[in-house]
Protein backbone atom coordinates (compact mmCIF):
# COMPACT_ATOMS: atom_id res chain seq x y z
CA UNK A 1 0.00 0.00 0.00
CA UNK A 2 1.30 2.94 -0.52
CA UNK A 3 0.17 4.73 2.70
CA UNK A 4 2.92 3.09 4.29
CA UNK A 5 6.52 2.42 3.74
CA UNK A 6 7.47 -0.51 1.42
CA UNK A 7 10.65 -1.17 3.36
CA UNK A 8 8.75 -1.50 6.58
CA UNK A 9 5.99 -3.71 4.43
CA UNK A 10 9.35 -5.95 3.29
CA UNK A 11 10.33 -6.65 6.55
CA UNK A 12 6.63 -8.27 6.97
CA UNK A 13 7.81 -10.96 4.25
CA UNK A 14 11.33 -11.51 5.95
CA UNK A 15 11.68 -15.16 7.31
CA UNK A 16 9.86 -16.24 10.35
CA UNK A 17 13.18 -15.84 12.66
CA UNK A 18 13.92 -11.67 11.49
CA UNK A 19 10.01 -11.06 10.33
CA UNK A 20 8.24 -7.97 11.71
CA UNK A 21 4.42 -7.57 12.64
CA UNK A 22 2.01 -5.20 10.40
CA UNK A 23 2.95 -1.39 11.35
CA UNK A 24 0.12 0.01 13.84
CA UNK A 25 -1.39 1.85 11.40
CA UNK A 26 -2.64 -1.06 9.71
CA UNK A 27 -4.89 -1.73 12.89
CA UNK A 28 -5.74 1.69 13.63
CA UNK A 29 -5.74 4.16 10.80
CA UNK A 30 -8.97 4.56 8.94
CA UNK A 31 -7.39 5.47 5.41
CA UNK A 32 -5.77 1.96 5.82
CA UNK A 33 -9.04 -0.07 6.29
CA UNK A 34 -10.23 2.51 3.75
CA UNK A 35 -8.07 0.62 1.42
CA UNK A 36 -8.11 -2.77 2.23
CA UNK A 37 -11.90 -2.19 1.65
CA UNK A 38 -11.51 -1.52 -1.82
CA UNK A 39 -8.87 -3.85 -2.68
CA UNK A 40 -9.33 -6.81 -0.87
CA UNK A 41 -12.87 -7.07 0.67
CA UNK A 42 -14.76 -5.39 -2.70
CA UNK A 43 -12.56 -6.89 -5.22
CA UNK A 44 -12.40 -10.27 -3.86
CA UNK A 45 -14.59 -12.73 -2.79
CA UNK A 46 -15.84 -12.18 0.91
CA UNK A 47 -18.21 -14.21 2.73
CA UNK A 48 -21.80 -12.30 4.09
CA UNK A 49 -23.75 -14.99 5.60
CA UNK A 50 -25.34 -18.65 5.52
CA UNK A 51 -27.29 -20.48 2.88
CA UNK A 52 -29.57 -21.65 5.60
CA UNK A 53 -30.65 -17.74 6.68
CA UNK A 54 -33.05 -18.07 4.07
CA UNK A 55 -33.88 -21.83 4.05
CA UNK A 56 -37.34 -20.76 1.91
CA UNK A 57 -38.48 -19.97 -1.09
CA UNK A 58 -38.92 -15.94 -0.71
CA UNK A 59 -36.80 -15.62 2.22
CA UNK A 60 -35.09 -12.52 2.85
CA UNK A 61 -32.33 -11.20 4.91
CA UNK A 62 -30.57 -7.55 5.04
CA UNK A 63 -26.84 -7.34 5.72
CA UNK A 64 -24.93 -3.96 6.05
CA UNK A 65 -21.22 -5.23 4.16
CA UNK A 66 -18.94 -2.82 5.34
CA UNK A 67 -21.23 0.14 4.69
CA UNK A 68 -23.02 -1.33 1.61
CA UNK A 69 -26.65 -2.32 2.57
CA UNK A 70 -27.55 -5.70 0.87
CA UNK A 71 -29.41 -8.44 1.20
CA UNK A 72 -29.84 -12.64 1.06
CA UNK A 73 -33.15 -13.65 -1.20
CA UNK A 74 -34.16 -17.11 -2.02
CA UNK A 75 -35.66 -17.17 -5.36
CA UNK A 76 -38.35 -19.41 -6.83
CA UNK A 77 -36.17 -21.25 -7.86
CA UNK A 78 -34.19 -21.96 -4.97
CA UNK A 79 -31.24 -20.23 -5.67
CA UNK A 80 -29.96 -17.81 -3.49
CA UNK A 81 -28.84 -14.36 -4.63
CA UNK A 82 -27.84 -10.99 -3.29
CA UNK A 83 -28.96 -7.94 -4.04
CA UNK A 84 -28.23 -4.16 -3.22
CA UNK A 85 -30.79 -3.36 -0.39
CA UNK A 86 -31.80 -0.08 -2.39
CA UNK A 87 -34.47 0.44 -4.23
CA UNK A 88 -34.25 2.00 -7.53
CA UNK A 89 -36.57 5.00 -6.44
CA UNK A 90 -35.37 7.00 -4.29
CA UNK A 91 -33.07 5.10 -2.45
CA UNK A 92 -35.54 3.36 -0.03
CA UNK A 93 -33.81 0.26 2.11
CA UNK A 94 -36.30 -2.74 1.02
CA UNK A 95 -35.75 -5.39 3.33
CA UNK A 96 -35.97 -3.80 7.40
CA UNK A 97 -35.51 -7.27 8.97
CA UNK A 98 -35.78 -11.23 8.11
CA UNK A 99 -39.07 -11.69 6.77
CA UNK A 100 -40.68 -13.96 3.99
CA UNK A 101 -42.34 -12.45 0.65
CA UNK A 102 -44.57 -14.36 -1.54
CA UNK A 103 -44.56 -12.99 -4.53
CA UNK A 104 -42.92 -9.70 -4.50
CA UNK A 105 -40.89 -7.25 -2.47
CA UNK A 106 -42.42 -4.00 -1.79
CA UNK A 107 -40.83 -0.63 -1.14
CA UNK A 108 -42.35 0.95 2.25
CA UNK A 109 -41.54 4.44 0.52
CA UNK A 110 -43.87 4.53 -3.02
CA UNK A 111 -44.53 0.96 -3.02
CA UNK A 112 -43.05 0.09 -5.92
CA UNK A 113 -42.33 -3.86 -6.13
CA UNK A 114 -39.98 -6.23 -7.41
CA UNK A 115 -39.87 -9.39 -8.19
CA UNK A 116 -37.96 -12.70 -5.97
CA UNK A 117 -35.82 -12.44 -9.48
CA UNK A 118 -35.16 -9.04 -8.51
CA UNK A 119 -36.79 -7.52 -11.55
CA UNK A 120 -39.72 -4.31 -11.12
CA UNK A 121 -43.25 -5.40 -11.61
CA UNK A 122 -45.25 -2.40 -10.83
CA UNK A 123 -45.15 0.75 -10.20
CA UNK A 124 -47.92 2.54 -8.29
CA UNK A 125 -49.19 5.89 -9.84
CA UNK A 126 -46.23 6.89 -11.12
CA UNK A 127 -47.69 8.78 -14.09
CA UNK A 128 -50.32 10.03 -12.17
CA UNK A 129 -53.20 9.30 -10.18
CA UNK A 130 -54.37 5.88 -10.77
CA UNK A 131 -51.87 5.17 -14.06
CA UNK A 132 -49.52 3.14 -12.88
CA UNK A 133 -47.07 3.51 -16.26
CA UNK A 134 -45.43 6.02 -17.32
CA UNK A 135 -42.77 6.00 -20.78
CA UNK A 136 -39.88 7.43 -19.00
CA UNK A 137 -39.82 4.82 -16.30
CA UNK A 138 -38.95 1.61 -18.28
CA UNK A 139 -39.25 -1.29 -15.73
CA UNK A 140 -36.97 -3.48 -17.88
CA UNK A 141 -34.03 -1.05 -16.95
CA UNK A 142 -35.01 -0.25 -12.65
CA UNK A 143 -34.65 -3.82 -11.76
CA UNK A 144 -32.65 -4.35 -8.23
CA UNK A 145 -28.88 -3.95 -8.44
CA UNK A 146 -27.66 -8.16 -8.65
CA UNK A 147 -24.29 -8.65 -7.03
CA UNK A 148 -21.98 -11.69 -7.91
CA UNK A 149 -22.63 -13.99 -5.45
CA UNK A 150 -21.93 -17.74 -4.94
CA UNK A 151 -22.75 -20.28 -2.30
CA UNK A 152 -19.83 -22.80 -1.51
CA UNK A 153 -20.41 -25.06 1.47
CA UNK A 154 -23.50 -23.31 2.72
CA UNK A 155 -21.68 -20.11 3.04
CA UNK A 156 -22.51 -17.52 0.31
CA UNK A 157 -19.97 -14.97 -0.85
CA UNK A 158 -19.91 -11.82 -2.64
CA UNK A 159 -17.85 -9.79 -4.64
CA UNK A 160 -18.95 -6.45 -4.44
CA UNK A 161 -17.50 -4.48 -7.07
CA UNK A 162 -17.87 -7.24 -9.48
CA UNK A 163 -13.99 -7.42 -10.86
CA UNK A 164 -12.72 -10.74 -9.39
CA UNK A 165 -12.81 -13.97 -11.40
CA UNK A 166 -15.62 -16.25 -11.43
CA UNK A 167 -15.81 -17.78 -7.64
CA UNK A 168 -14.48 -21.76 -9.22
CA UNK A 169 -11.59 -20.07 -10.91
CA UNK A 170 -10.33 -17.71 -7.84
CA UNK A 171 -10.69 -20.40 -5.44
CA UNK A 172 -9.81 -23.11 -7.47
CA UNK A 173 -7.40 -24.41 -5.31
CA UNK A 174 -9.74 -24.13 -1.99
CA UNK A 175 -12.10 -26.07 -3.76
CA UNK A 176 -9.64 -29.10 -4.94
CA UNK A 177 -8.10 -29.46 -1.23
CA UNK A 178 -12.00 -29.90 -0.04
CA UNK A 179 -13.21 -31.81 -2.66
CA UNK A 180 -13.73 -34.98 -0.47
CA UNK A 181 -16.38 -32.76 1.02
CA UNK A 182 -18.31 -31.15 -1.95
CA UNK A 183 -20.90 -34.08 -2.01
CA UNK A 184 -21.47 -34.46 1.86
CA UNK A 185 -24.39 -33.41 3.08
CA UNK A 186 -25.30 -30.36 5.05
CA UNK A 187 -28.26 -29.66 7.32
CA UNK A 188 -29.14 -27.15 9.37
CA UNK A 189 -30.25 -27.94 12.72
CA UNK A 190 -32.06 -25.06 13.99
CA UNK A 191 -30.79 -22.10 15.67
CA UNK A 192 -29.45 -23.98 18.07
CA UNK A 193 -27.27 -25.50 15.81
CA UNK A 194 -25.52 -21.93 15.24
CA UNK A 195 -24.03 -19.30 16.93
CA UNK A 196 -22.47 -15.83 16.26
CA UNK A 197 -19.48 -14.35 17.64
CA UNK A 198 -19.42 -10.17 17.73
CA UNK A 199 -15.52 -9.42 18.10
CA UNK A 200 -14.96 -5.46 18.80
CA UNK A 201 -11.24 -5.86 17.13
CA UNK A 202 -9.83 -5.21 13.54
CA UNK A 203 -10.40 -7.91 11.70
CA UNK A 204 -7.03 -8.73 11.14
CA UNK A 205 -6.41 -9.58 14.88
CA UNK A 206 -9.60 -12.00 14.28
CA UNK A 207 -7.77 -14.20 11.45
CA UNK A 208 -4.72 -14.59 13.01
CA UNK A 209 -6.26 -15.92 16.17
CA UNK A 210 -8.10 -18.72 13.87
CA UNK A 211 -4.17 -19.14 12.45
CA UNK A 212 -2.43 -20.15 14.75
CA UNK A 213 -3.04 -22.53 18.23
CA UNK A 214 -0.46 -21.21 20.40
CA UNK A 215 -3.11 -20.07 23.11
CA UNK A 216 -5.33 -23.14 23.26
CA UNK A 217 -3.49 -24.84 26.48
CA UNK A 218 -4.46 -21.30 28.26
CA UNK A 219 -7.19 -19.34 26.52
CA UNK A 220 -9.08 -22.81 25.37
CA UNK A 221 -8.16 -25.43 27.77
CA UNK A 222 -11.08 -27.90 27.31
CA UNK A 223 -10.53 -27.74 23.56
CA UNK A 224 -6.87 -28.33 24.61
CA UNK A 225 -7.39 -31.95 26.55
CA UNK A 226 -8.58 -33.57 23.09
CA UNK A 227 -7.07 -31.38 20.44
CA UNK A 228 -4.14 -30.26 21.68
CA UNK A 229 -1.35 -27.30 20.55
CA UNK A 230 0.96 -30.30 19.30
CA UNK A 231 -1.54 -32.00 17.23
CA UNK A 232 -2.30 -28.96 15.11
CA UNK A 233 -1.39 -27.54 11.95
CA UNK A 234 -0.65 -25.48 9.36
CA UNK A 235 -3.08 -24.76 6.42
CA UNK A 236 -1.36 -22.24 4.15
CA UNK A 237 -1.50 -21.17 0.22
CA UNK A 238 0.15 -18.29 -0.15
CA UNK A 239 -1.98 -15.61 -1.07
CA UNK A 240 -4.84 -18.06 -1.16
CA UNK A 241 -6.15 -19.73 2.38
CA UNK A 242 -4.53 -20.13 5.54
CA UNK A 243 -5.59 -21.42 8.73
CA UNK A 244 -5.37 -24.22 11.26
CA UNK A 245 -5.99 -28.35 10.86
CA UNK A 246 -5.68 -31.11 13.91
CA UNK A 247 -5.17 -34.64 13.13
CA UNK A 248 -7.28 -35.77 16.09
CA UNK A 249 -10.65 -33.47 16.62
CA UNK A 250 -12.62 -35.94 17.97
CA UNK A 251 -14.80 -34.30 20.76
CA UNK A 252 -18.06 -35.32 22.74
CA UNK A 253 -21.06 -33.43 21.76
CA UNK A 254 -23.29 -34.52 24.95
CA UNK A 255 -23.53 -35.61 28.58
CA UNK A 256 -24.47 -38.99 27.30
CA UNK A 257 -20.93 -39.31 25.50
CA UNK A 258 -22.17 -38.11 21.72
CA UNK A 259 -20.59 -37.81 18.82
CA UNK A 260 -20.98 -36.75 15.11
CA UNK A 261 -20.76 -39.80 12.41
CA UNK A 262 -17.34 -39.25 11.27
CA UNK A 263 -17.62 -39.10 7.08
CA UNK A 264 -16.39 -42.58 5.81
CA UNK A 265 -13.88 -43.07 2.98
CA UNK A 266 -11.97 -40.08 3.36
CA UNK A 267 -8.11 -39.98 1.85
CA UNK A 268 -5.43 -39.81 4.74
Amino acid sequence: MELIDPDVLSRVSNPVETACGLPNAFYTDPAVHAEEKRRLFYASWASIGFAKDVPEIGDAKPVDFLGVPLFLLRGKDGAVRVFQNVCRHRGMRLVQGETRYKSVIPCPYHAWCYGLDGSLRSTPHVGGQNCHRHDAVRREELGLFEVPAAVWMDVVFVNLDGSAPPFEVAHESLLTRWAEFSDRPLFHGGPESSFSLEVRTNWKLAVENYCESYHLPWVHPGLNSYSRLEDHYHIVEPSKFAGQGSSVYNPQLGEDGGRFVPFSNLSE
